[in-house]
C-alpha cells in the first residue's frame, strides 16, 4: 500500500536523496585524494569516470534547500494563508547550520594544528571570514580549511536572499502562480547569464563561488515547491500517481546520469556545457524530489529505506566531516592504499563523527528551535519532524 501524505513518510524520501547526495560527495573525495587516481580523462576506466562525476551530488543539496526552504512561501503565495515568520525562518536556520558549522570549524582548525596537514590550514588573521561565511570571496581562504564549506557560503547567501525572493512572489497576490513561477524561472535566468559572462570573460575561481552561479539549482528547487503547493491546494492534498511519480523519477535519474556521459565524452566542453552542464544535473534532482516530495509508488518506495533515512538525517554532520577525517588520516599515512578499504574507512569515522555531532551538537539546537517555536505556538513538534522542516 502505497504511503500517505504523512509529513514524516516525505520527509524520508528527501532524506534518502540527501544520504545519497552526501555518500556520493564523499565517494568522489575519497577517490579525489588518492596518489595513484588517473590524472587525464582518457586515462580513467569506468570506475574512475563514475567516481568522478559523484561530485554531482552537491547539486542535490542546493534543490532540497530551494525545495524546503520555500515550501511555506509558496503555501502562502497560493492559497493567501500568512507567509511564515522571517524571525523564526531564521532563528529556524541558525539553529540547524551554525552550531554544528563552527563546533566542526573548531575542531579541525586545533586538529590541522596538531596533526596536519598544515597546506590548507588557514591563518589566525583569517578565521573572522570562515565566522561570517565570506571565505569564498578571498582567494587566501577559499577551499581552505575544510573545501566543502564553499557550499556553504553559497547555503548562506540563499538563506538571506530567500525572504526578499518570497515578498516578490507574495506581492502577486495569491493563485497568480503562472506569473510567481515567472520570478522564479528568472533566476535560472540569472545563473545561466552568469555563466555566459563567464564563460566570455573567464571570471576565475571567486565568481563561479557565489551565489549568483547557483541561485537558477536553488529556484528549480523552488519551482518544485511552488508546484506541489498549487497541485494539492487545487486537488485537496491529492499525491502524485504512481504512474507519474515513476516517470519523473526516471526522467530526473536519466538527466543527471545523462550530464555525467556528456561531461565525460565532451570534457573539453564548450559554450552548451558551460551553460547547461550543472543546471541539468539541477534540473535531474528537481524532478527527483518533485516525486520523492509529492508521489507513492515503488520509484519512490526505496529512498525510505531506514538505513537510507538515518544517514540522510545526519547527513549534515557527514558532509562537514568527511573531507578533515579523510586528509587528517591521509596526511598521518593511517588510510589503506587500496580505493574500497580506504572507502570504507572514511565512511566509518566520518558516520561516527556525523552520529556524534548530530546528537550532541545538531539534535540540542533543533530542539531548542522547537521549544522556542512551541512557546510562541502552544504545541511541540518533534525533533526529527522539525529537521525535516528546517533542514
Amino acid at each position: 500500500m502505497p504511503p500517505g501524505p504523512a509529513t514524516a513518510d516525505r520527509s524520508d524520501a528527501l532524506d534518502g536523496i540527501r544520504a545519497l547526495a552526501a555518500l556520493s560527495v564523499l565517494a568522489f573525495h575519497v577517490w579525489l585524494y588518492r596518489d595513484d587516481r588517473p590524472r587525464g580523462f582518457a586515462d580513467r576506466d569506468l570506475l574512475d569516470r563514475v567516481l568522478f562525476e559523484a561530485n554531482a551530488g552537491l547539486i542535490a543539496f542546493f534543490v532540497l534547500s530551494g525545495y524546503l526552504l520555500y515550501r511555506g512561501f509558496a503555501r502562502a503565495a497560493v492559497t493567501g494563508a500568512a507567509p511564515p515568520s522571517v524571525r523564526g525562518y531564521a532563528v529556524r536556520r541558525a539553529a540547524r547550520i551554525l552550531p554544528a558549522y563552527y563546533v566542526c570549524g573548531a575542531v579541525v582548525f586545533l586538529l590541522y594544528a596538531t596533526v596536519g596537514p598544515t597546506t590548507i590550514q588557514p591563518e589566525l588573521h583569517e578565521l573572522p571570514l570562515f565566522a561570517v561565511f565570506a571565505q569564498n570571496y578571498s582567494l587566501d581562504t577559499l577551499m581552505q580549511l575544510n573545501p566543502v564549506l564553499w557550499t556553504l557560503t553559497i547555503e548562506m547567501a540563499f538563506y538571506v536572499a530567500l525572504p526578499l525572493i518570497a515578498l516578490a512572489g507574495l506581492a502577486l497576490g495569491p493563485r497568480r502562480t503562472a506569473w510567481h513561477a515567472g520570478v522564479l524561472l528568472a533566476l535560472v535566468g540569472v545563473t545561466l547569464a552568469w555563466y555566459y559572462a563567464d564563460y566570455r570573460g573567464d571570471w576565475g575561481e571567486i565568481p563561479r563561488k557565489t551565489l549568483p552561479a547557483y541561485i537558477g539549482h536553488f529556484a528549480l528547487g523552488m519551482l518544485v515547491a511552488l508546484w506541489l503547493e498549487h497541485r494539492r491546494a487545487r486537488r485537496d492534498g491529492a499525491r502524485l500517481t504512481p504512474a507519474v511519480t515513476a516517470a519523473l523519477s526516471v526522467v530526473g535519474w536519466l538527466l543527471v546520469v545523462a550530464e555525467g556521459y556528456w561531461h565525460e565524452t565532451e570534457p573539453s566542453g564548450g559554450l552548451a556545457r558551460a551553460l547547461f552542464s550543472t543546471l541539468m544535473v539541477a534540473l535531474g534532482f528537481a524532478l527527483v524530489v518533485a516525486a520523492a516530495a509529492g508521489g507513492s509508488g515503488p520509484s519512490v518506495e526505496w529512498l525510505r529505506a531506514r538505513w537510507l533515512a538515518r544517514t540522510g538525517l545526519i547527513s549534515y554532520g557527514l558532509y562537514l566531516w568527511h573531507l578533515p577525517l579523510l586528509l587528517v588520516l591521509r596526511d598521518n599515512g593511517l588510510l589503506p592504499e587500496a580505493l574500497w578499504p580506504r572507502m570504507l574507512v572514511v565512511l566509518a569515522v566520518s558516520l561516527l563523527a556525523a552520529e556524534a555531532t548530530w546528537r550532541w551538537v545538531e539534535r540540542p539546537a533543533i530542539d531548542w528551535a522547537a521549544r522556542r517555536r512551541a512557546g510562541r505556538a502552544g504545541s511541540f513538534t518533534r525533533s526529527k519532524q522539525v529537521a525535516a522542516e528546517i533542514s
